[in-house]
């Protein structure tokens, strides 16, 4: 059985009609809602189908990842022919083809959030149909992905909250119903709501999550029950985690966001259960590299085709208009600074035809050949794509240290993972830039860059700027993006 048959049966199930009329989000035929969640299956078919959504190009499949949040954050210099990623590339957001755009991310997201609604409402009723731990696995995970689905929104629309955490910022819906929601500001967002839901999943799942004993579970054995395993693909519990820590830090609460990256990074079977990628496994290797360095991923996303990703947006042969790639010697000269033994360079970048000798092009997405008699399990890191890796928690920590020498200490531990020497401490200013240096490097093709700028509202400096040579300055016009018209319409 091939690897995305596998993975398709133990982590998407059968969905059929009735989970395709039922992530449809249109006013549901409340008997085939009974019918679905009836059995096990139908919850377990329901849950994968809203993390079919996640993946999709609206939302983590492009949109949220590679493509419009790593645009406008200037990682990269679109050819001037594809008049859409210029206008991304520009912060033209009242461009039609990017008001377009950002609807479909906002519409795909809520109408995901409206079926973790539906599953939750249901799980609360399911007695006698799921067992007390799938209850509390399923339960956490869909309050998490509902907190994690919101806080971007927030953040990608929302104010800039370390200027106006007062101002109106999103909706946050915990109804199945279809109706026009208020906006509520962004504190009461993040902390009435989204920590709250994250709270909740935390207490659910840390007594009943498998991760925390049997680590990814990224394999299916002969007549093996496939419904809590792959973890990887879930909103699982060191996730969660995670992703307290990551809205800590947007709020501006370090104390917070320091306890929860240390409960992660104290926690020796995380270091077990996800592992620093192996060098001798990924530098030597040719021909089948593990270039998402998926064993430090907490979650990420199932992408059957992500080798188009490459192709389509990365490839010089290949993606024609939509090409994107940094300025010529961007990646050498400022992005890496000379740390060219950084496996991160030696990985992700190679010198791209056509642009020039010292012009590179992202292969982070690229296809790999098959591993030559290996499991096909084995082969998993070639559709996979990273949510929350653990390395963010690392600098997360370093950021939230009240010592500095503790601040270079964990940045230290993430720079010694990917194959650099070990910094001095010199300044805050120094740490600083240090930090923002690792989010660009670490975080490229992943959507979490234009977030840290926007978080921090600081510049996108010359020598951090992958588009042109200028620096752009911290404007809230920049980094807020609007709100759907029909949303606004609706108030």
């Amino acid at each position: 059985m091939k690897l995305w048959n596998i993975i398709w049966i133990g982590v998407v199930l059968v969905c059929g009609v009735g989970c395709s009329s039922f992530l449809d989000v249109q006013p549901k035929d409340k008997q085939s809602e009974k019918q679905l969640f009836a059995t096990r299956g139908g919850f377990y078919t329901a849950v994968n189908g809203i993390y079919n959504k996640m993946a999709s190009p609206a939302l983590y499949g492009k949109n949220l990842s590679y493509e419009l949040v790593d645009v406008i954050s200037k990682r990269y210099q679109p050819l001037p022919v594809n008049t859409y990623l210029t206008a991304l590339s520009t912060f033209a957001y009242t461009d039609e083809n990017v008001k377009k755009t950002l609807e479909s991310t906002w519409t795909t997201a809520y109408n995901t959030i409206l079926n973790c609604n539906v599953v939750l409402e249901n799980i609360d009723e399911s007695e006698g149909v799921l067992q007390e731990q799938e209850y509390r696995v399923l339960k956490g995970e869909m309050l998490a992905v509902r907190a994690f689905l919101h806080f971007d929104m927030l953040r990608l629309f929302g104010p800039v909250y370390k200027l106006h955490p007062e101002a109106e910022a999103i909706p946050y819906n915990e109804s199945s119903k279809v109706v026009a929601l208020p906006l509520m500001t962004a504190d009461s967002v993040l902390h009435e709501k989204i920590l709250r839901d994250l709270d909740e999943a935390e207490e659910l799942l840390a007594d009943s999550d498998p991760v925390i004993e049997n680590g990814p579970m990224a394999s299916l054995e002969k007549d093996e029950e496939v419904y809590l395993r792959y973890r990887q693909l879930r909103m699982n519990y060191y996730a969660v985690l995670a992703l307290k820590a990551r809205v800590y830090l947007y709020v501006g609460e370090q104390a917070n966001a320091l306890v929860a990256a240390r409960k992660l990074l104290a926690d020796s079977k995380v270091n077990e259960h996800f592992p620093a990628v192996d060098p001798n496994k990924l530098l030597a290797n040719q021909s089948n590299p593990d270039r998402v360095f998926s064993t430090e991923v907490l979650t990420g996303i199932y992408k059957k085709d992500r080798v188009d990703i490459y192709t389509n947006y990365f490839s010089a042969e290949q993606a024609g208009n939509n090409y994107l790639h940094p300025r010529k010697d961007f990646v050498g000269t400022s992005l890496f600074a000379g740390e060219t033994q950084d496996y991160r360079f030696q990985t992700w970048w190679q010198v791209a035809s056509g642009v020039g000798e010292s012009g590179h092009s992202l292969i982070k997405y690229k296809g790999i050949d098959k591993p030559s008699g290996t499991k096909e399990s084995e082969y998993f890191y070639a559709v996979f794509m990273s949510l929350i890796r653990l390395s963010e928690v690392y600098y997360i920590a370093a950021e939230c240290e009240p010592v500095l020498s503790d601040r270079y200490g964990w940045l230290n531990q993430m720079r010694t993972r990917r194959g650099l020497p070990e910094l001095t401490v010199v300044s805050e200013d120094d740490f600083m830039k240090r930090l923002r240096s690792e989010y660009l490097r670490e975080f490229i093709g992943e959507g979490q860059i234009f977030f840290m700028y926007k978080r921090l509202y600081i510049n996108i400096n010359s020598d951090e700027n992958g588009y042109d040579t200028n620096t752009y300055g911290a404007k809230e016009e920049r980094y807020v993006l609007p709100l759907p018209s029909g949303e606004v319409d609706n108030r």
